[in-house]
């Protein structure tokens, strides 16, 4: 039986005239080993029912609980920005993007936690693949997906101190100022690196009203361009981030 998702997307095919190829799920599981930062309400199963009911079929409910933002989760801008969206807020237009990819894999493993994404790398990018397109999410892959089964690996701790990659101030910059961003994610947990201390990537990306997608699974290979994304977080009022199911979306290009 078709879900609703696979329904989704059949509609977005034919509205945007192309075959799908390839669906890629960009979200990791939610479970008692999800990585949160810090000491983040981490996601449990606060209760469970099930059971087998007098008229024969078999019923079954969760409640769970969890801090907004662990896992792959969805910042709106609010949660910088006190006149930011909220996650509710957030047009839903702005959620069915063109997907764009920087692959600093190989430079991440010989500069470590010193991997920053730069001003080069987005002109890099535009001098191969033309300028980017009005209506992007821009996705950076710093390889650290492989990690995130190891907490103290994923996040490069010492002791309990942050030293992952993320994005440069004059990169945040560069994105603002060109107008074309719904949004950026990440393999990492935050758009800032690990050891900030001002959060000024989060604070400049939600001034100007760009959510943020973090903790997203880059194990797949996506193409740098090319793609749909779908971005759906909860839609939890008030929420200054929310749970996220994330997919690409690649056209066959036979």
């Amino acid at each position: 039986m078709p879900t609703f998702f696979h329904i989704l997307f059949i509609i977005i095919a034919c509205l945007h005239d192309f075959v799908i190829s390839k669906i890629v799920d960009l979200g990791w599981d939610f479970d008692k080993n999800t990585v949160y930062v810090s000491d983040l309400k981490k996601f449990e199963f606060s209760k469970k029912f099930g059971s087998i009911i007098e008229r024969g079929y078999w019923y079954s409910a969760n409640e769970f609980c969890a801090a907004e933002h662990g896992g792959t989760h969805f910042d709106a801008p609010y949660h910088f920005f006190q006149q930011g969206l909220k996650v509710s807020e957030v047009d839903v237009s702005k959620l069915y993007t063109k997907g764009a990819l920087i692959d600093l894999t190989i430079e991440s493993q010989q500069l470590g936690r010193n991997s920053r994404l730069r001003v080069k790398h987005l002109e890099n990018w535009e001098a191969t693949n033309g300028p980017f397109e009005n209506g992007t999410v821009l996705l950076v892959k710093f390889g650290r997906s492989k990690y995130w089964t190891n907490r103290s690996l994923y996040l490069d701790l010492e002791e309990e101190t942050l030293n992952f990659p993320g994005f440069s101030n004059e990169a945040a910059k560069w994105i603002v100022d060109s107008g074309k961003f719904y949004g950026v994610g990440l393999d990492t947990p935050s758009v800032d690196p690990g050891n900030t201390t001002d959060f000024y990537v989060h604070q400049l990306l939600a001034r100007n009203s760009l959510y943020i997608l973090e903790n997203v699974k880059l194990l797949e290979d996506l193409p740098e361009k090319g793609f749909t994304l779908i971005v759906a977080p909860m839609k939890i009022q008030d929420g200054t981030g929310a749970p996220l199911r994330l997919f690409a979306v690649l056209p066959d290009t036979k």
